[in-house]
């Protein structure tokens, strides 16, 4: 999801101690709340998630930035603070139906299991489609992001 509350100033200095140009970053915060963004966070921090999903009706909509191979992510936490620069590495599209445990393989191992990864993500997306009348169908099409972790604010 892009970050609407994050400080594109701090996103900008981030990526550049990270020695990436701040204009070529985008901003993101994966999680539903406080507690889960902190726990997707750890995961991607110890290389148990590798990558994300983004959906293109919401990039259609504007409520997304369009994702490609070798854009920079910054993921911020819940309050907005760059806490990880990602690399995206590969993107492959599915519809939602047709996810299957090799797209899953990218999240955390928490929500691998597709009897977890399908209801967790039609609540997750639910509400950010309603937004914009539309709603999570099996013909819904999912870009499946693999990433790379080049920086941690933790590690600066």
């Amino acid at each position: 999801m892009r970050a609407p509350d994050a400080d594109l100033e701090a996103v900008q200095a981030f990526c550049q101690r990270a020695g990436i140009p701040g204009h070529v970053c985008q901003a993101r915060r994966i999680g539903l709340d406080h507690e889960t963004t902190e726990q997707v966070l750890a995961l991607i921090r110890q290389g148990d998630k590798t990558g994300t999903f983004s959906l293109p009706w919401l990039i259609d909509a504007g409520a997304h930035a369009p994702t490609g191979v070798g854009m920079h992510i910054v993921l911020v936490n819940f309050s907005g603070a760059p806490q990880l620069l990602m690399r995206v590495t590969e993107v492959w599209k599915k519809r939602f139906g047709d996810i299957d445990e090799r797209d899953t393989a990218v999240d955390g191992s928490p929500v691998r299991d597709l009897s977890v990864w399908k209801p967790l993500h039609r609540e997750y997306w639910g509400p950010m489609l309603a937004r914009h009348s539309l709603e999570v169908t099996d013909d819904m099409p999912v870009l499946v992001e693999r990433f790379s972790l080049i920086y941690d604010a933790q590690q600066s």
